[in-house]
Parts: structure tokens; C-alpha cells; sequence
């Protein structure tokens, strides 16, 4: 009886190790990328946001942002005003976007370098494409701002989850964050030519101060998702 139950026990043993060994290598083989909010305060110090966090008007910004495998990234930012600014890679090199495993970048790239969060209220679209393969440039027209809709709904700004805020002490919108692009979304004229067969189904794990992005496929590209920057 004893040495059914300990080869009983071993065999669980021996699975449950097993199933240890096919998650950890699954979680080294599925591509992902972990996506860091900072803020500048007053004093010039970083303070690491959560990625839902409601920014104010006028706050400083930048992404710390480092992926688990090789490729080139590109990053736009279309404001609420509509208007459309570059973030990575800078507009001083744009032929350094490459990036690779396991090493965090800022976004804007240089030191020191941030972003203003400006009015109107809403959500900021930031637009990441990470590819194995660097993408075709394109030059299209510049395009004029798009003005925000007149009397946006309320429904359409940033609001604060009370009971988030009560627990962590900050103003917080579970609609801010990463997420997927629809197939039927447009893109940027200004990002790189994009094959059409491009993933945008993704998940997401939202963290106190990190989030870690994957694609849904488990294949690492050309992977294109949207981070929304909410703010008041």
C-alpha cells in the first residue's frame, strides 16, 4: 500500500514539475513587452505612474519600454488636439530604432527628453509597431490637426474609478491603458507602410506600475497595439 501511494506521489511530482517546465518555457518563448509611465514632478524627480492614471494638462511624460525580443519600434503620439507627434525613434536618428531583448528604452529616446500632455481633456492615442524587420519608410503630407469633436460626451472623458482611488490614493481610469486596434481603425499616415496581415489582437496584464503586452498569436510581429494617455 505504501509503495503505491509513493509512486502515486512521485507521478504527481513528475507532472507537476512538468507542467512548471512547459509554462516557464512558454512564458521565455511568447513574445512580450513591458511598458513603464513616468512623470515628471515639480522638483525634477521621476515618480512611476500606473498606466491608467489621469494626467493633468500641462504634465510631462515619457515610457520606459522594453521588449523580450528583437525588432525595430516605431511610436506615434495623435494628442486630443489631433495633432500628431513622433515619439520614437528620434527625430535626430530616425534610422536607430532598433531595439533588443531584455533592454529598457525611453520614449522620447533622449535623456532628460519628455512629452507635454496638453488640452483639450481626453485620451491621448499613443501608437506602438514593433516589428522583426525594419518596415518601409513613408513621407506622406503633413496633416492638419483634427480638431476635437464640439461637446464631446461626458462619457468620452477621463474619469476616476472611486473605488481604485480610494484604495491607492490617485485618480484613476480603467479605460487608460493599453489596447487592441480594431481591423477597421485607421492608422497614422506617418507610421511606416504596415502589411495588412499585422497583428492586433493582444493581451494585456495591468500592473500597479507596469504592463506587460503579448500578442494573442505568440508571434512577435509586425505587432501593432494603441496605449491611451487619459488626462483631465
Amino acid at each position: 500500500m505504501r509503495r503505491r501511494l509513493f509512486h502515486a506521489s512521485l507521478l504527481a511530482l513528475i507532472f507537476s514539475l512538468s507542467a512548471v517546465s512547459q509554462n516557464l518555457l512558454y512564458a521565455q518563448q511568447t513574445p512580450r513587452m513591458e511598458i513603464r509611465v513616468e512623470r515628471q514632478t515639480k522638483d525634477k524627480n521621476v515618480e512611476v505612474t500606473s498606466p491608467q492614471h489621469v494626467f493633468r494638462s500641462g504634465d510631462l511624460v515619457r515610457f520606459r519600454f522594453k521588449p523580450s525580443f528583437d525588432g525595430y519600434l516605431y511610436v506615434m503620439d495623435q494628442s486630443t488636439s489631433g495633432k500628431y507627434i513622433v515619439l520614437y525613434p528620434g527625430k535626430d536618428a530616425q534610422d536607430t530604432n532598433r531595439v533588443e531583448r531584455d533592454i529598457e528604452y525611453l520614449i522620447p529616446p533622449a535623456q532628460g527628453e519628455w512629452f507635454r500632455v496638453d488640452d483639450p481633456p481626453g485620451y491621448e492615442t499613443v501608437y506602438f509597431v514593433i516589428s522583426p524587420v525594419r518596415l518601409t519608410k513613408t513621407t506622406p503630407a503633413p496633416l492638419p490637426p483634427e480638431p476635437p469633436p464640439p461637446g464631446a460626451p461626458a462619457e468620452l472623458l477621463p474619469r476616476c474609478d472611486d473605488s481604485v482611488f480610494r484604495a491607492r490614493g490617485e485618480c484613476i481610469d480603467v479605460m487608460a491603458g493599453p489596447h487592441a486596434v480594431s481591423k477597421d481603425d485607421p492608422l497614422p499616415a506617418q507610421l511606416p507602410a504596415i502589411p495588412g496581415t499585422s497583428a492586433r489582437d493582444i493581451t494585456v496584464i495591468n500592473k500597479p506600475t507596469t504592463t506587460v503586452v503579448a500578442p494573442s498569436s505568440g508571434e512577435n510581429g509586425p505587432l501593432i497595439y494603441e496605449f491611451r494617455l487619459a488626462h483631465k
